[in-house]
């Protein structure tokens, strides 16, 4: 019987888990999963790898272990399978489920209380994106960090033994490599130790050492962002949001339930349950225990690092403080049951309360993750099927819409399978929202010019999105009359709008094309007065290696002031003259100012491009 409550006590986290996200695991990958699983192209060396694993990207995120090396590693493995990535997930889940309850076990001194903190975790909606989008992996290897660095820390007070302490120091430097959010483990660990066991509060300081050098370092290799949804607000708004978590915390997160239900009873519900969390944490702190007021320091400390952002409000942000407020309500629970029967009827009652709030948009949010990558897999797998059948040929998405773009497309899924060249249809904008802070829909779109051209030449296939499959409609576009025009934006690296470019210039090399020191091209011009030419390419290091390179362009004859290339990778901006309004066609020059042959290649090589557009 003792065996059996044993393996019941480990057992029944996990089995919930898989009950109420069982759809996660079957999810596919979308939107930032391609941009991670694409790192592995950049590493043409082992010279190459520290730089992938630890150059700033995304915000300025620095996560070596939960996002470069599991997406390398895996992709390398298994491809574009995505259940090895899941089942890592998921793993990694149950044994931060079971180190939350040993260590809950361990603070309220009772099992049936760790079972339910547990559990209490994993009913909460802020699971599922951890769970069901691959990206997030880094909050659930954080939390692993955290809890087994707390537990680690838990062991050495509970024997004395310093290897347990090593190890605490061990497991929390590592925990850089996660989450910038693992900075927090002291104050998790000062704030136990000042609370419940003062002894060892002193040799806990040090841990705030490697946090504050992270954060100096962190900042110096990519500054605090001051503008857009990362930009950090330190004002009376770090209290709201914070209230709104604490929302998402003990209610649904959005405060958004698939049910229909009367507008006060979700207000109601979290009212109560929160009345319930603080105020039995507040009589045992009348009475002498400080364990309560530990637990919503972990919430505190956790959450905190996140308050200041105030326009980027994030489901899974309350993932990581959920554990201690997971560990109060078990302790709650079982404080009240043990109290009679009054005790046991509100512990029930506000238990059912919270897995009525929050069970029901967990499983909705769950298949709605699942629902946005079937799409998605249906596409890249189409793409791919498409790309087999006409080698060679450029591939034109009709139908694509706002979810399928910034899910399935944004991010360049299909250089993962080696597959160039595919646009959207001219027309696709419409469907899909403007979010120029993610991406601009206009890099994908192939101008219609551009598509007259390509289907003349059978250069190009069109395939209709929508369903299971791609629907090979080419011979319906082949038969369209449209009005075409010379596009606004060119793409000097395409084959299909190559016909736009003088002959000066070499043939595509994939994501560039080189010019020698002098080459033309004919683009849209200007509509209204003010615009510019907008040029974005590449100057090798070799060629800056003597000092800035100049670039000239000229515009219907008329030469333009000269602008200096400083860096690799550059984007100038050049004011049109005022003639060039109105034109259907510009005639476009750009001279660089020096050039250079490089041993492995006889061609006299200027810049590489890149965009031109007029806007």
């Amino acid at each position: 019987m003792k065996r059996a409550a044993g393996a019941a006590f480990w057992l029944i986290p996990p089995l919930l888990c898989l009950a109420l996200y069982w759809p996660a695991l079957r999810s596919w990958f979308r939107a930032d999963d391609f941009a991670w699983l694409g790192l592995g192209l950049e590493v043409q060396g082992w010279h190459d790898l520290p730089r992938v694993l630890f150059s700033p990207r995304a915000q300025g995120t620095i996560r070596p272990w939960s996002e470069r090396l599991f997406f390398m590693a895996l992709f390398s493995a298994f491809g574009l399978d995505a259940l090895p990535f899941k089942l890592i997930v998921f793993t990694t889940q149950f044994a931060n489920l079971a180190l939350l309850q040993w260590i809950a076990a361990r603070l309220t001194g009772s099992r049936a209380a760790a079972l339910l903190a547990a559990v209490f975790w994993v009913a909460n909606s802020a699971q599922a994106l951890p769970l069901g989008w691959t990206s997030v992996y880094n909050q659930v290897l954080c939390g692993f960090f955290l809890l087994l660095a707390f537990q680690r820390l838990l062991r050495y007070i509970e024997t004395g033994e310093r290897k347990y302490n090593l190890q605490q120091w061990v497991v929390f430097l590592l925990g850089f490599g996660a989450l910038e959010l693992n900075l927090v483990y002291p104050a998790i660990a000062a704030g136990y130790t000042l609370l419940c066991a003062r002894r060892y509060f002193v040799r806990t300081l040090p841990l705030f050492v490697p946090s504050l050098i992270y954060v100096v370092v962190h900042n110096l290799a990519a500054p605090v962002q001051k503008t857009g949804y990362y930009a950090m607000h330190f004002t009376g708004s770090v209290f709201r949001t914070l209230l709104t978590y604490w929302t998402w915390s003990v209610g649904p997160t959005f405060l958004w339930t698939p049910m229909v239900l009367p507008k006060w009873f979700l207000p109601a519900g979290i009212a109560l349950v929160s009345a319930g969390l603080l105020g039995f944490a507040a009589v045992r702190l009348r009475r002498g225990d400080s364990l309560g007021i530990f637990f919503l320091v972990w919430y505190l400390a956790t959450i905190a690092p996140v308050l200041p952002l105030r326009d980027h409000l994030t489901e899974y942000y309350v993932f990581l403080p959920l554990i201690g407020l997971a560990m109060l309500g078990g302790w709650t629970f079982m404080a009240a049951w043990r109290s009679g029967a009054a005790g046991k009827a509100v512990a029930v009652a506000l238990s059912a309360l919270y897995f009525f709030m929050t069970s029901p948009e967990a499983v909705a949010a769950t298949k709605w993750n699942y629902d946005r990558t079937v799409p998605v897999k249906a596409l890249v797998e189409g793409v791919a099927a498409a790309h087999e059948l006409h080698p060679g040929k450029a591939i034109l998405l009709d139908g694509v819409d706002n979810d399928l773009f910034w899910n399935g497309i944004l991010d360049r899924p299909f250089r993962l399978l080696q597959i160039d060249h595919v646009y959207l249809a001219p027309g696709s904008e419409r469907r899909i929202e403007s979010h120029p802070e993610y991406g601009d829909v206009n890099e994908f779109l192939l101008p219609a010019d551009a598509v007259m051209h390509a289907l003349a030449r059978d250069e190009v296939v069109v395939y209709q999105v929508g369903g299971a499959r791609l629907r090979n409609i080419t011979s319906l576009w082949a038969a369209r009359q449209m009005e075409t025009s010379l596009p606004a934006r060119v793409d000097a690296a395409s084959p299909l709008t190559s016909y736009l470019l003088g002959p000066e210039w070499y043939t595509s090399d994939g994501g560039h094309r080189w010019m020698p020191r002098r080459a033309t091209l004919r683009i849209a011009g200007p509509k209204e007065p003010g615009a510019k030419l907008y040029l974005r390419g590449n100057c090798p290091d070799d060629q800056l290696a003597k000092g800035p390179v100049s670039l000239t362009v000229t515009v219907q004859g008329t030469v333009l002031p000269p602008q200096p290339i400083r860096e690799s990778g550059f984007e100038l901006a050049f004011a049109l003259p005022a003639s060039a309004t109105g034109k259907p066609a510009l005639s476009i020059a750009v001279e660089v100012s020096r050039t250079f042959t490089p041993p492995s290649d006889p061609r006299e090589l200027g810049l590489a491009f890149g965009v031109f557009e007029v806007r």
